[in-house]
């Protein structure tokens, strides 16, 4: 069997009961840290567990991904993913082998940017379909289907969530102000237009700023963090981003 589980947006003590119970039930546990930035402790993983987890790279994943299906047709296998597990769509394919293969498979969800960023006050029922901020020195040609993304959110009123592009396996994230400079560059957002950005959520560090695009760019964030551009807001969602 394989279980993919998530971890939640905060650390290791996102793990909930019974994702502890599968764990300690497994004969081979794993780690995904590369499509998240994961605050927690691997070795206070283990020792919540009680038992030794194994990293996974993307290539282990992405290419190889028959060696951990094939060990999950004999043994108990649990992969542990940053966040909800089926949010990034490389866990999709990891189930879509298990049922080509036969192999029993269980899912255990966890909290997610997707349903957190609601606690900026944004009705989660007014989002459109989000996006992912490239960093520059990864596209060749301007990311079109970002652009269109985000003008035909704002067409239909609807908020945008702005996910921002990371390479943890090389050490390179792009932070919130280079990403900011992405959308006034590209007229996705005016300099006087208020924005969200929300950093490290779910944590004791979180913060929501609702600021003027200009004024973000003197700030610091630590991340993960995120950027929202608002559609047509509520005037309950007004209410809170004013009082946050």
């Amino acid at each position: 069997m394989l279980v993919l589980a998530g971890l939640g947006i905060s650390d290791e003590k996102g793990i909930t009961l019974e994702e502890l119970e599968e764990a300690r039930n497994a004969d081979h546990i794993f780690l995904e840290l590369y499509t998240s930035i994961w605050k927690g402790s691997v070795e206070n993983l283990e020792k919540i567990i009680e038992k030794k987890i194994h990293i996974l790279r993307r290539k282990d994943l992405e290419e190889d991904v028959n060696k951990i299906v094939n060990l999950a047709k004999n043994k108990k296998v649990i992969i542990f993913v940053p966040g909800d597990p089926l949010v990034a769509t490389t866990h999709s394919s990891i189930i879509l082998e298990c049922m080509k293969n036969g192999i029993d498979y269980k899912i255990l969800h966890n909290s997610s940017i997707f349903s957190a960023i609601c606690e900026t006050g944004l009705h989660i029922y007014k989002f459109g379909q989000a996006v992912t901020i490239p960093m520059k020195e990864k596209i060749s040609t301007l990311p079109l289907s970002v652009i269109n993304t985000i003008l035909e959110n704002k067409k239909r009123g609807l908020h945008t969530l702005c996910l921002l592009d990371i390479d943890v396996e090389n050490n390179k994230f792009l932070e919130i102000d280079e990403a900011v400079r992405f959308l006034l560059e590209n007229n996705l957002v005016e300099k006087e237009e208020k924005i969200v950005v929300v950093s490290s959520l779910g944590t004791k560090n979180k913060r929501i700023v609702w600021k003027e695009a200009k004024d973000i760019l003197s700030l610091n964030f630590d991340l993960p963090a995120v950027i929202v551009i608002p559609g047509k807001l509520h005037f309950s969602e007004k209410e809170m981003l004013e009082k946050l």
